[in-house]
């Protein structure tokens, strides 16, 4: 056993804590109560008292709840009455308080080697909540058509056996509700529940059999001599008509005799076919939600795919980005160790520094992404001289320029005079507007505004 106080282990018969002097005096005695209500339980379910045992025993564990022998008792009473969840609730509890040598391993192992009996454990549970939601709704014959099954997969079922009685009670069918409450009292012998309806049973029918004795009182007697005709006259007999109504007296019989024997049947004939009919709308039932969760399921699995394969798209698009990159730089570099700083800075302009990943990349990044302003100059003035020999020429290297320093007012403005002798005026237009908005305190401004009147006025 454990200390309450310091959690450490010692002997069952200890008097006192050997490690911090804890008297445990007061936990003897609490397992001597714990095992004493153990032992009355024992007897209960001996007796096949098994609520009475079961309340019993769930005292002993309020007092020890690592008592595993009442605990496990627990579970096999569960388990008798049909209560298979609890029962395993309890013997894997006293697995985890006590994992070796328990007694629980084989109960649990027995259950759970017989896949088909546990298949038809889940079954019933299903099957008696699905009964117990129909009769709340009201719907009965539904409901005992379930627990008849419920019944018949598991005959010890007590509280399916008490639920079925019920229902026949208030469809005051109490011979059926009678054999119910008995299966369940051979199983609980003193479960105040069974009592209970056992006892409105037996008042209910108490009272059927009242009215029909009171009908029987009130009947009026009759007379024994209303039969009895005075002696008359010889007269001579006629011919009689008794024959006949004999034979009719024996067809009316005889008709009667086959309708009550086939009636019986018919109605027998009715019952199966009405609980075959309700059955089979269950079952139907039962697909149709099965059919509406599997589409659900197709739905949230087709959502799903869709996902992984806009995220995979996404992941490769990024990738591939993230590759171009890395080339542009790689060919940046290139340029760079080839003394052509002006084509390094230009095959790494479309990039950022925060588009690599590794601090080595980024200063790479850096070292041959930006000119100096004389280099910046010497480009611009490289394209002016291209204007005389190709505007396309010209464009392109400005364009270079623009990509390593976007808020370059020499380049635009040349850009757009590139672009008017070449008479694309709309471009041109662009450009010089740009060259404006740039800084317009500027000479470079004031030209661009003069070109900018001629290209509105040719239009």
């Amino acid at each position: 056993m454990r200390c309450p106080r310091c959690d450490a282990n010692i002997s069952t018969g200890a008097v006192r804590c050997n490690f911090c002097g804890q008297d445990l005096s007061i936990v003897h005695y609490v397992r001597r109560i714990s095992n004493s209500y153990y032992n009355i339980g024992l007897e209960k379910a001996e007796v096949r008292d098994l609520s009475g045992a079961v309340a019993t025993l769930k005292k002993s564990l309020q007092f020890n709840k690592r008592n595993t022998d009442a605990r496990n008792l627990l579970g096999l009473i569960y388990y008798e009455m049909g209560e298979t969840v609890a029962a395993l609730s309890e013997w894997v509890l006293s697995k985890y308080l006590q994992p070796e040598e328990n007694a629980a391993d084989y109960y649990i192992n027995t259950v759970q080697k017989n896949q088909t009996a546990l298949d038809a454990m889940n079954q019933t549970i299903k099957k008696y909540n699905a009964a117990l939601n129909a009769a709340k709704s009201g719907n009965e014959d539904l409901a005992i058509i379930q627990l008849k099954k419920v019944v018949s997969l598991n005959p010890h079922f007590v509280r399916a056996q008490q639920l079925l009685a019920l229902l026949y009670i208030h469809t005051e069918e109490f011979q059926k509700a009678a054999k119910c409450l008995n299966r369940a009292r051979r199983i609980d012998f003193n479960n105040t529940t069974t009592l209970r309806y056992m006892q409105e049973v037996g008042d209910r029918a108490a009272a059927g059999q009242g009215k029909n004795m009171n009908a029987v009182k009130k009947a009026p007697k009759r007379d024994t001599l209303d039969n009895v005709k005075p002696v008359g006259t010889y007269k001579e007999e006629k011919r009689s008509l008794m024959p006949v109504v004999q034979i009719i007296i024996g067809i009316i019989i005889g008709i009667a005799v086959c309708f009550i024997l086939i009636r019986p049947t018919l109605q027998k004939a009715n019952s199966d076919s009405g609980s075959q009919i309700a059955d089979t709308n269950n079952q139907l039932s039962v697909q149709s939600s099965q059919i509406s969760t599997l589409k659900k399921e197709k739905e949230n699995l087709q959502r799903e795919t869709d996902s992984l394969k806009k995220q995979i798209e996404d992941g490769d698009t990024e990738a591939l980005k993230k590759a171009e990159n890395y080339e542009k730089l790689l060919k940046g570099v290139s340029y760079y160790i080839a003394q052509d700083k002006v084509s390094a800075a230009v095959a790494v302009a479309d990039c950022k520094k925060s588009d690599f990943a590794t601090e080595e990349a980024k200063e790479l990044y850096t070292t041959i992404g930006s000119l100096s302003d004389s280099q910046i100059a010497a480009l611009v003035s490289q394209g002016r001289n291209q204007m005389y020999t190709s505007y396309d020429e010209a464009i392109r290297t400005f364009k270079q320029v623009l990509s390593v320093d976007e808020d370059n007012q020499e380049a635009m403005f040349y850009m757009g005079r590139c672009y008017q002798r070449l008479r694309k005026n709309k471009k041109a237009k662009t450009w010089y507007e740009k060259a404006i908005e740039a800084d317009d305190t500027t000479t470079i401004a004031s030209q661009a505004e003069t070109y900018l009147a001629q290209i509105d006025d040719s239009q």
